[in-house]
């Protein structure tokens, strides 16, 4: 699991909680269950009603996935790939592929769209061939990313208004016990709270989770250019050195890799 999801949460909810608690005011005061019912239910029923179920449920479960570092792009990993993968094809010829198409990490979802670019490479198709159907996954992967940050910002868009909804519910039950006066402070405090959580679960939750997987997405497609791009240069015939001196400049749009942007460069 990442550590900045961490980090982040417990920095915004404790920012948010401990402000409240330093000017007077009680944690037990914000747990209403009553208001989270209506807003996280409310909300997930309209993103449902939005997206369908398995659009809703696959959008949370790639929201995981993305915050899991296994599943984080490694560019370097990939320039060693393509690379051992180039030196076998300018020895044995491009059919040497068809053996190394057993390696098992080809089977998880960053390094699929290359076992597809290999098999179509043993086939013999022609470089032109070979980047219009990979840039056709790489739209269509693109796509299905969207759609899941689309059912995320559905989500805090949804969210803010169920926390009105809740409090106008409140309300009215306010009003309609308004001959007690002693209770109706507390009361009116109460039914604020729904309003609370909608506004704190789309700006702290379902929002800035939807950044994050823009971002995931971004970097994936970056990822899967250079796959596009390693493996049209290795069927062109370049050698390694050349490969791995394109692909290096793809380092700058990972984080963390700006040392090894600047060797591929002086390289």
């Amino acid at each position: 699991m990442d550590i900045s999801l961490i980090i982040g949460l417990v920095v915004a909810f404790g920012s948010a909680i401990g402000g409240f608690l330093l000017d007077g005011g009680k944690a037990t005061s914000l747990v209403v269950g009553s208001s989270f019912l209506i807003v996280v239910g409310g909300t997930m029923g309209a993103t449902i009603i939005s997206f369908g179920i398995s659009g809703t449920l696959k959008a949370f479960k790639r929201v995981f996935f993305s915050y899991n570092k296994k599943n984080e792009p490694n560019p370097e990993h990939l320039i060693e790939k393509i690379s051992e993968m180039t030196n076998k094809c300018r020895s044995d010829g491009l059919l040497v592929l068809q053996s190394m198409l057993s390696d098992p990490e080809l089977e998880t979802e960053n390094y699929l769209m290359l076992k597809e670019a290999m098999v179509l490479a043993t086939d013999a198709k022609s470089v032109e061939v070979l980047q219009d159907t990979l840039s056709a996954d790489i739209e269509s992967y693109s796509a299905a990313m969207q759609q899941d940050i689309s059912v995320l910002e559905g989500a805090g868009g949804f969210s803010p208004t169920l926390g009105i909804i809740g409090t106008v519910m409140g309300l009215v039950q306010v009003l309609s016990n308004i001959s007690d006066a002693s209770k109706l402070t507390a009361s009116i405090a109460v039914a604020f709270i729904a309003t609370l959580y909608g506004i704190v679960f789309a700006n702290l939750l379902y929002l800035p989770f939807a950044n994050h997987l823009r971002s995931f997405m971004k970097r994936q497609v970056i990822f899967r250019e250079m796959m596009v791009d390693g493996i049209c240069m290795m069927v062109s015939g370049e050698s390694t050195r050349n490969i791995q001196n394109k692909l290096s400049l793809y380092y700058h749009a990972f984080p963390n890799c700006e040392d090894k942007y600047k060797a591929g460069i002086d390289n």
